[in-house]
C-alpha cells in the first residue's frame, strides 16, 4: 500500500473521511476496523496492516478502489 493510500485509510479509519465502496467485503472490513479504532485508536498500526493485507491479497479487485480513496 503506498504511503498516500495508507494517509487515507487511516483517516477512514478515525472517521473523518467518509467512504462507502462497491465492494462489500472491503466496506464489512472498514466498519469492522473502525469500531476498533475508536475503541482503541493506539493500535493503528495494527489495523492498517489488516488492511494491507485484505488489499494485497485481493489487488485485482481493489484497482479501482484505491482510484477512488486516493481522490477522497
Amino acid at each position: 500500500m503506498t504511503p498516500i493510500l495508507q494517509a487515507k485509510f487511516e483517516e477512514i479509519l478515525k472517521g473523518n473521511l467518509k467512504y462507502v465502496s462497491s465492494n462489500l467485503a472491503l466496506n464489512m472490513l472498514i466498519s469492522r476496523l473502525q469500531r476498533k479504532a475508536i475503541a482503541d485508536p493506539r493500535n493503528m498500526a495494527a489495523y492498517i496492516r489488516e488492511l494491507d493485507e485484505f488489499v494485497t491479497r485481493y489487488a485485482a479487485v481493489m484497482g479501482e478502489e484505491f482510484d477512488k480513496i486516493a481522490a477522497l
